[in-house]
């Protein structure tokens, strides 16, 4: 899933089960390598799947959409990398895609 954070850049998170902060199977929320709980997840939604947004919730996320953040970040036009290079940059191996 694609994430942005309070500073409006782009990140790339995974939900899992095999952090200690996962408690009765509850998905964690891992950016850059880093879990984060529910109240510490300050994210908002950049774009992620059903099955992903029906994880988030089991996990007690409410990420609130990056389309409804109210802001107008004009840096997104001229800085934001397509798919392709953000993939590769962060190191994409193939094993999810993005929407």
């Amino acid at each position: 899933m694609r994430l942005r954070n309070l500073n409006g850049e782009l990140m790339r998170g995974k939900l899992t089960t095999e952090y200690p902060l996962s408690t009765d199977g509850s998905p964690v929320l891992v950016v850059n390598g880093e879990p984060y709980g529910p109240e510490d997840a300050d994210f908002y939604l950049e774009s992620a799947t059903t099955l992903e947004r029906k994880q988030l919730l089991k996990g007690g996320y409410n990420l609130e959409p990056w389309s409804e953040h109210g802001e107008d970040q004009g840096f997104m036009d001229e800085d934001f990398k397509d798919e392709e290079d953000l993939g590769e940059e962060m190191g994409d191996d193939d094993s999810d895609h993005w929407e």
